[in-house]
């Protein structure tokens, strides 16, 4: 499955209010043993937690480790949302525990005290 096709299953609403940073945090598993979180600040859209729900899926087809799955939920999330700033994590506990994170921002957006409050 495309990154097109895949991304066309994450719906959005809008932000409820755009004037404050507040951070947005969802979890699930696109294939048994391995846990996505995804946290967020938004700009002007939300992602709807159904429409994540049906995206997940979709993920178990794309290729590559866990390295590849963070890349492409990104990219996906950075498409459809253009959050404000974006963490994705993805891993698994087997065959060794494996852990990935990547994280992007917009150039001009920066919120030190919300983001050192993540740990």
């Amino acid at each position: 499955m495309t990154g097109g096709i895949r991304r066309e299953r994450l719906t959005t609403a809008p932000t409820p209010d755009s004037r404050h940073d507040f951070l947005v945090e969802l979890r699930g598993e696109p294939m048994p043993g391995t846990r996505l979180r995804i946290r967020y600040v938004p700009d002007r859209l939300v992602l709807d937690p159904a429409g994540l729900a049906a995206y997940l899926p979709a993920l178990a087809t794309v290729p590559g480790g866990l390295e590849a799955l963070a890349v492409a939920v990104l990219d996906d999330l950075n498409n459809e949302l253009v959050p404000r700033w974006v963490e994705v994590s993805a891993e698994r506990d087997t065959p060794l525990p494996h852990r990935v994170s990547i994280e992007d921002r917009q150039p001009t957006w920066d919120n030190p005290v919300l983001l050192g409050r993540l740990g």
